[in-house]
């Protein structure tokens, strides 16, 4: 199986820069907005009840992924685990944890992922999001700083064969703060919104002030 483990990785990592261009648009407001698209295939009674979640990634808000994900190995040289060298990410992925922990899944780890069986019965979680950045109107002004967020779950055979993955739930969603507005932690209440509608077939637009 380890010897799969490089394109598994890699399947979940880029999928940030496929989907980066369908991020759902909020209207023109001052009020501080958060719009979401969110996508299941799966409905809720047959989405896996456990679930790895690798720690969520930094990227541009062009979709490409400014940090990696970082293997932990054990003596023997097996991979257990994976980690980033970011604090921020590091942190997001506790949240995430408990986010997922509350809507009642089970959080398991790497190692015990690697361990299961049974096939297509742990949901696969890669998490994507952008530091907020600058939104312009067409006179050139900024008049938004907008943060972004994917969310994305895919199961796997027993072998965690990237070509008979399934991609089953997608959120998508970006917090737009007008300019001279306070928000503070932004990152991390954007996730807080999409994994609020994780795993519903919905789109919407939600006033956050």
């Amino acid at each position: 199986m380890n010897r799969l483990i490089p394109s598994f990785i890699a399947v979940c990592v880029c999928a940030m820069a496929s989907c980066m261009n369908t991020k759902p648009v909020a209207p023109a407001t001052k009020r501080i907005t958060f719009s979401y698209d969110s996508l299941a295939a799966l409905q809720a009674k047959d989405i896996p009840p456990l679930v790895y979640a690798f720690p969520p990634l930094r990227s541009s808000k062009d979709g490409k992924p400014l940090e990696k994900l970082q293997p932990v190995v054990s003596a023997g040289g097996g991979v257990t685990e994976w980690k980033t060298a970011s604090a921020l990410s590091m942190e997001l992925k506790r949240e995430v944890g408990s986010h997922l922990t509350t809507q009642g899944y089970r959080v398991i780890s790497f190692e015990e992922l690697l361990a299961i069986r049974q096939p297509y019965s742990v949901l696969v979680i890669s998490t994507f999001y952008t530091l907020p950045y600058d939104v312009k109107n067409d006179k050139n002004e900024v008049t938004d700083k907008a943060t972004f967020v994917l969310i994305k779950g895919t199961i796997f055979d027993q072998n965690l064969d990237p070509k008979t993955k399934k991609d089953v739930i997608k959120v998508d969603g970006v917090t737009k703060v007008p300019v001279g507005k306070e928000f503070p932690d932004t990152v991390t209440r954007t996730l807080e919104q999409a994994y609020s509608w994780f795993a519903d077939n919905s789109t919407g637009v939600i006033l956050l002030d």
